[in-house]
C-alpha cells in the first residue's frame, strides 16, 4: 500500500530539523576556533610579521570569546528552524545577525552560513513547489481528458443505442402486427431487428473497449462517416417511412471527426423522427462549400413544442465540439427540423 501524502510530508520533516542543527554545530565550532587561533592577534595586523606564521604564539588553548558572540552567531541557525514556514523572514533575520556579528567586531569564523543555507532552503522550497503545480497541473489534465473521454463514449453510446432500439421497437411492433396476416413481412421485421441488435452490440462492445483501453488514444473499430449514410437511412426506410436524400457527389474531403459528426447528426434526428414524429416522410439534405459542410433534416410529422432531451441536445454539442453551430425546432409548413452547419476540415 503506498503511503498518504501526509505520511510521506511527515517522513520527509525530519531533514528540516536536522538542517539548523548541523548549521548550529559548525557555526559554534567555527567561531570557537576562530577565537583561539586569533586571540593573541588583537594587537593588531600591522604587528604581524610573516615569520609568525603559523607559529605556536597565535594558538591560544584558553582562549575564549565573549558570550554575546556566541548568542549573536546562534540566531541564525535558530531561525532556521521556521524556515520552511517564513522562509523570507529568516533570510532576513540570519542575514541582519551575521552582518552585526560581523560589524561590531563580534569575531570571525563561518556565522554567514546560517545565511547560505537560508536561501538555498528557499530556493529548494520554490523548486518543490513549482514540482507539486507541474504534477498538479498533469493530474487535472488527465482528469479532464479522462472525463472527454466518458463523456465522448456516452454520447456515442446514446447516439448509436437510441437509434438501433428505436427500429428494433417500431419493427417488434410490426411482426407482432402482421404475424397471422403476412407472414412474409413479419420475417422481414425480424430480420431488421437481428441486424439492428447486432449493429448495436458491436457499437456497445466498442464502447467498452475504448473504456477499457485507458492508453489507446484511436477506438478499435471504425468510427464511420457519411459513407455508411445509405445503411442508416435503408434501417429507417424499413420501418416503413419515405427517406429522401439530396446531397452533391462527391462530397469535399472530409476530415474524420467532421465525417463522423455529420453522420450521428443526422442519425440523431432520424431517430428522433422515428420515437416521437409519427412522420411518414423525411427529407435529408446535404449542401457543401469549399469550407462548410450543411446539413438539414426534415419531417412532415406532428411538429409542435420543442421538448429538449439528451438527443437534441447532443446534437448541438456535437456540432460545438467540432467549431459548428445547430439548431432545431418547428419547420415552416409544419413537421420538425433540425440544421446543422459544420466546417469542412478541423484537428481532431
Amino acid at each position: 500500500m503506498n503511503p498518504q501524502p501526509a505520511d510521506r510530508q511527515r517522513r520527509r520533516a525530519w531533514w528540516w530539523w536536522l538542517v539548523p542543527v548541523i548549521v548550529g554545530t559548525i557555526q559554534f565550532g567555527g567561531i570557537r576556533w576562530s577565537g583561539r587561533w586569533q586571540a593573541p592577534h588583537h594587537r593588531g595586523w600591522d604587528e604581524w610579521q610573516p615569520d609568525q606564521w603559523p607559529t605556536d604564539r597565535m594558538w591560544n588553548e584558553s582562549a575564549s570569546l565573549p558570550i554575546t558572540s556566541y548568542l549573536v552567531a546562534m540566531i541564525g541557525p535558530v531561525a532556521l528552524f521556521w524556515s520552511r514556514r517564513y522562509p523570507r523572514s529568516v533570510i532576513a533575520i540570519t542575514a541582519v545577525s551575521s552582518a552585526a556579528y560581523y560589524l561590531l567586531d563580534l569575531g570571525s569564523g563561518p556565522v554567514f552560513l546560517s545565511v547560505v543555507v537560508a536561501v538555498a532552503l528557499w530556493a529548494f522550497q520554490l523548486r518543490a513547489e513549482r514540482l507539486r503545480e507541474a504534477r498538479r497541473a498533469m493530474t487535472a489534465e488527465a482528469a479532464q481528458r479522462a472525463e472527454a473521454k466518458r463523456l465522448a463514449v456516452a454520447q456515442e453510446l446514446h447516439d448509436v443505442l437510441a437509434h438501433h432500439i428505436s427500429l428494433i421497437s417500431v419493427q417488434s411492433g410490426v411482426a407482432l402486427h402482421l404475424i397471422d396476416e403476412r407472414p412474409e413481412q413479419t420475417r422481414q421485421a425480424l430480420t431488421a431487428i437481428k441486424g439492428a441488435s447486432k449493429e448495436a452490440l458491436a457499437a456497445l462492445r466498442g464502447a467498452l473497449d475504448s473504456l477499457r483501453d485507458h492508453e489507446s488514444a484511436a477506438p478499435r473499430h471504425p468510427t464511420g462517416g457519411l459513407a455508411q449514410l445509405n445503411g442508416l437511412v435503408e434501417s429507417v426506410r424499413g420501418t416503413g417511412i419515405t427517406v429522401t436524400v439530396e446531397r452533391p457527389l462527391p462530397l469535399p474531403p472530409l476530415s474524420a471527426l467532421v465525417d463522423l459528426t455529420a453522420l450521428r447528426i443526422i442519425q440523431e434526428s432520424l431517430t428522433n423522427v422515428l420515437r416521437h414524429a409519427e412522420a411518414t416522410e423525411v427529407t435529408v439534405t446535404i449542401a457543401a462549400t469549399d469550407d462548410e459542410l450543411t446539413i438539414q433534416v426534415r419531417d412532415n410529422g406532428i411538429g409542435g413544442a420543442v421538448i429538449p432531451g439528451n438527443g437534441l441536445s447532443g446534437i448541438v454539442e456535437r456540432a460545438a465540439a467540432v467549431g459548428g453551430t445547430a439548431r432545431y425546432g418547428p419547420a415552416a409548413g409544419g413537421g420538425f427540423e433540425v440544421t446543422a452547419r459544420l466546417p469542412v476540415t478541423v484537428e481532431s
